[in-house]
């Protein structure tokens, strides 16, 4: 099983899969570089995100699954297909989702902060199951 864990996340946003280039996964898998050509809406969250992408064996081939978790105040918006992009504190861009399916799996759970000062926040989880879901990338 390999694990990589992001060293620290400086940005996070989103934006609508269909704006994204065809086939990034296997372009990645080919070593062609996957850009991205689109204005990203940037997602202001709380406290500090995770992104974990752990790779094991299944059905006689390799599956990776990328979990990103961060809690917000901003709208995500649920009702269409999204990916998100995360910019780690190297630098890196990475894209979690792309055009076809599979499609990332977004849990949304809200709850109220406390009286001593907990923020009332939304938390978000989204999970991908792919050949390669953490795909690095650049932006424009």
């Amino acid at each position: 099983m390999d694990r990589l864990s992001l060293p620290g996340i400086k940005a996070i946003g989103y934006i609508p899969a269909e704006r994204l280039q065809r086939e990034i996964m296997y372009k990645h898998l080919a070593g062609i570089p996957v850009g991205i050509f689109t204005n990203v809406t940037p997602i202001a969250f709380v406290g500090v995100p995770t992104c974990e992408a752990v790779s094991t064996y299944n059905n006689n081939g390799r599956v990776e699954q990328t979990t990103l978790r961060f809690q917000t105040l901003d709208d995500v918006p649920l009702y269409q297909h999204i990916a998100f992009v995360v910019t780690d504190c190297n630098n890196q861009t990475y894209v979690i989702g792309q055009h076809e399916k599979p499609r990332p799996i977004i849990k949304e759970s809200g709850h109220t902060g406390t009286p001593s000062g907990d923020p009332a926040v939304r938390t978000y989880e989204v999970t991908l199951y792919a050949q390669k879901s953490l795909i690095p990338c650049t932006t424009t």
